[in-house]
């Protein structure tokens, strides 16, 4: 039996839900039992469909107009009075009981620390967790009075909008632990989006077109990853930022603008960068121009040439070098 994962961040455990959720099977039955749903609660529940809801009616916490959201997107919602729990189950992958809420707050940029577990299918009991939490079906009047309760409930508090920022390219490279990203590149510039992505970003986030994606090889790059895109020029590179996977399409053959036979996957970051966890590292005025200068004394052929999409020792060090001569 798959023995059950420890989640030590706020990260783990939204890459994980993504998981559970994400490209359910036909014959997959999900429950989210969480306190709260915050104003970007959506985005933190993918594919919808299906998916049954329960949540408290808590202003401040669960905000309504997520709710009607979601509903609209086809999921099932209750309330629960007084629940605090925050377990995510899927009959067929698993679930994750965790200290983490369906918001921003929990699983975004706010720097809430949040820890949780993963145990795999069959493990947790979840009909016995719903009976618990007695749930009931959402009526509108509710949802009004939910309304009501979080205008005044923002007006009383007011809207705080601190951001927590991230290290800059040295803070990361000398850190004993640091995290990791891939390096995508392209030699050209695309505009507009193939058909498979809009399909997918529309049936698992109800947007009809993503924020962003690059063309990746097969099996280079997963969900979840950062990736470092830029395109090649002949004095360096340009258009250097953070793409975050939501996920990976196949694109067809037929759309040959966006096909590529080497590079036929797209990974997709569906909303704007604000709605992610922290990058690695800042991408400074500093940072592009020590990357520029690396790349060419480096050689483009060589990443071009790379058989994996992680940024070599080699690389890392030229950036270093260049970052710290500026």
């Amino acid at each position: 039996m798959t023995k059950k994962a420890l989640l030590y961040s706020s990260a783990a455990i939204h890459a994980r839900i993504k998981q559970l959720f994400g490209q359910p099977s036909a014959n997959d039955q999900r429950v989210a039992l969480v306190a709260y749903v915050g104003g970007d609660g959506e985005k933190y529940l993918p594919h919808p469909e299906g998916l049954r809801l329960i949540c408290s009616p808590s202003a401040g916490g669960t905000d309504p107009d997520t709710l009607r959201q979601l509903i609209k997107r086809g999921a099932k919602v209750e309330f629960s009075d007084s629940l605090h729990m925050k377990v995510y189950w899927s009959k067929n992958r698993g679930c994750v009981i965790t200290s983490a809420n369906a918001s921003s707050s929990a699983l975004g940029r706010s720097g809430l620390k949040e820890a949780g577990v993963w145990f795999p299918a069959g493990l947790v009991d979840i009909k016995k967790l719903i009976r618990y939490a007695q749930p009931r079906s959402v009526r509108e009047s509710e949802l009004r009075k939910l309304d009501r309760l979080s205008r005044e409930h923002k007006k009383n508090i007011g809207i705080q909008n601190k951001k927590k920022a991230a290290p800059d390219f040295l803070q990361w490279y000398s850190a004993p632990y640091r995290s990791s990203w891939k390096i995508v590149w392209s030699i050209e510039e695309i505009t507009g989006t193939a058909i498979a992505v809009k399909e997918q970003t529309n049936i698992e986030y109800g947007h009809k077109e993503p924020h962003n994606w690059v063309s990746v090889g097969k099996k280079r790059v997963r969900s979840n990853d950062w990736i470092l895109s830029f395109f090649f020029t002949e004095r360096g590179v340009k258009l250097v930022e953070w793409i975050y996977v939501d996920f990976l399409v196949k694109v067809s053959p037929k759309e040959k603008r966006y096909y590529d036979r080497k590079w036929p996957y797209h990974a997709v970051q569906v909303h704007p960068p604000s709605k992610y966890p922290l990058p690695p590292f800042q991408i400074t005025p500093r940072f592009r121009k020590a990357l520029s200068a690396a790349v060419k004394n480096f050689t483009p052929d060589r990443i071009k040439d790379a058989k994996t999409d992680k940024p070599s020792v080699r690389l890392l060090k030229l950036i270093a070098e260049e970052y710290g001569s500026r």
